[in-house]
């Protein structure tokens, strides 16, 4: 017979390990909460900390630590045993993500507008991917952040272009109008950099997206799902799911902000992504969306969980990725 060695109660259902430790769900998730809860008070305090996610590998939960100094990680260290949270940490030396411009590449207008492909503010010359293309009733919408297509000084009827004006100075055409803003807010936490634009009816489009498909739903991400994204940068790159629960500090417009209710992808080899690819959705292997990419992180990708983009702009799955009539 297992016991829990949180509340002492027998285990009657899988057995999960904190620190080597078994424990039930509920208990598991209660330590989730209160190590997640304290970590999020220690990125405030110690400048070097960059950000944590949670790690599961069947059946132990842990923590990912990225710092930018040895020191730092130590000062972690003793700051969770004196707390006693009482879970395995496994540090990662990072930098704070910076405003880096994506290196300028040769792009085309697409004769049909589909996801994975470059995009960007017409005046700002800012350069991204385009997520996906999805409906509500039967007005088409262009999915990416707002950081690409909705940078400082842009406001709501600002023309976004396909390719952008950095990938294509001679050959970007109007995809349609800034519709929605779902901006970083400085000194808050915050859980989705996003934006969408009303596309022109004379665009030709397509739901699916480059060499993956038309989403079928939407999911979440469970850590250690095999996962895919097309980018503007690195193209076409599949993963997996390396954290979830993720906090992390960024740098956007030279500003400090926080990430929180994100997850981190990254590849075995390849990095899964790169300056460029924001704004990319990803996928599982059901096609259903699982997340659209806020930022490269050392080859990594930190991603917002599809069902937050969906729900904060009115999007309902799976009926907004299904083709219109005039759709190809």
């Amino acid at each position: 017979m297992a016991t829990c060695w949180y509340c002492e109660r027998e285990i009657l259902g899988f057995r999960y390990k904190i620190a080597g430790n078994d424990c039930d769900i509920e208990c598991a998730n209660n330590q989730i909460n209160r190590s997640l809860e304290f970590l999020g008070r220690l990125l405030g305090e110690i400048s070097e900390f960059v950000g944590f996610g949670l790690g599961y590998d069947k059946p132990e939960f842990f923590w990912y630590i990225f710092a930018e100094t040895e020191d730092a990680v130590a000062s972690i260290r003793e700051a969770c045993s004196n707390a006693l949270i009482g879970f395995s940490i496994y540090p990662l030396m990072a930098n704070i993500p910076g405003g880096v411009v994506p290196e300028p590449t040769v792009a085309f207008p697409d004769r049909i507008i589909l996801g994975g492909v470059s995009l960007g503010h017409l005046n700002a010359k800012t350069s991204g991917t385009l997520g996906g293309i999805v409906r509500i009733g039967e007005q088409k919408y262009a999915v990416s952040t707002a950081s690409v297509i909705a940078p400082d000084g842009a406001k709501l009827g600002d023309v976004i272009v396909q390719p952008s004006i950095r990938d294509s100075p001679h050959r970007a055409y109007s995809l349609g109008k800034l519709a929605v803003i779902s901006k970083l807010a400085f000194g808050s936490i915050n859980d989705l950099d996003a934006a969408i634009v009303l596309v022109d009816q004379d665009v030709p489009t397509s739901p699916r997206i480059k060499d993956i498909g038309r989403p079928t739903d939407v999911a979440e991400p469970d850590i250690g799902i095999n996962v895919r994204k097309t980018g503007r940068s690195s193209g076409y790159t599949e993963g997996k799911v390396l954290c979830t629960d993720v906090r992390i500090k960024v740098i956007k417009e030279n500003q400090q902000f926080i990430f929180q209710d994100q997850f981190i992808i990254m590849s075995d080899s390849d990095p899964f992504a790169e300056v460029g690819d924001e704004g990319s959705f990803v996928l599982n292997n059901n096609n259903e969306l699982v997340g659209m990419i806020q930022l490269s992180f050392h080859g990594m990708a930190v991603c917002a969980r599809g069902s937050v983009l969906m729900n904060r702009f009115g999007f309902t799955p799976p009926f907004c990725f299904e083709p219109t009539e005039e759709d190809f």
